[in-house]
């Protein structure tokens, strides 16, 4: 069954929201006052309404109630994001999660009750910084708050063992999902076959673990 996702606001963030879940194969209303915002995104959502989330009568009338999730994504206009937040939870949506662009805004729209914050600036500046100090390490995204995804070139130290033989579960807590080289990508490697300079390892585990690895 197709989850169904309202996001409010359609700036950047919200946008490029509501496309990567209708990738997703979600069912994606999208919502914004804006009309040009929601001609520009009309044919690549479920459904796009141009209404003032802030308004309690324009709220109630857009089929809030069959969601299951809301995303809030005006994190500019903390009075916009709280009003709508507070008419969200009044109409029952289960799940609500909230842009906010400062600790502050986004412990206050904890308070009025969202069930998660994202700080899309402050994460893409760690990720950056990680990046950076990582060398050539790359984040590619987090599965949770200590969890992660990245991928990094085989080390000299690595070049012509095989997986088994560097056994990343137990020297570094870490789990290779996949292994990149001339071939493309190989999601079920060989742990027996020799990894190659120039080739890349996919790992996911705890993000201190990763650290360490850096």
């Amino acid at each position: 069954m197709k989850r169904s996702v309202a996001v409010l606001g359609l700036g950047k963030f919200g946008s490029s929201v509501a496309r990567g879940l209708m990738r997703g194969g979600a069912e994606v209303l999208a919502v914004d006052k804006n009309e040009e915002h929601i001609r520009e995104i009309a044919e690549e959502v479920t459904c796009a309404v141009c209404a003032d989330i802030s308004d309690k009568e324009a709220m109630y009338s857009i089929g809030l109630e069959e969601m299951d999730a809301v995303v809030i994504s005006t994190a500019e206009h903390l009075d916009a994001s709280v009003m709508a937040l507070m008419l969200v939870k009044e109409i029952g949506v289960p799940y609500i999660l909230a842009k906010a662009d400062g600790s502050l805004k986004g412990e206050i729209l904890k308070k009025v009750g969202a069930d998660e914050i994202v700080y899309p600036e402050e994460e893409m500046g760690v990720r950056i910084a990680n990046n950076l100090l990582g060398g050539s390490m790359t984040d590619l995204f987090d599965l949770s708050a200590d969890t992660s995804i990245v991928k990094i070139p085989v080390r000299k130290e690595w070049n012509g063992k095989s997986l088994a033989e560097i056994n990343f579960r137990e020297k570094y807590r870490l789990n290779v999902i996949a292994v990149e080289g001339d071939g493309g990508v190989d999601g079920a490697p060989n742990p027996m076959t020799p990894l190659k300079s120039g080739d890349s390892l996919v790992l996911i585990g705890r993000k201190k673990y990763l650290e360490k690895l850096r």
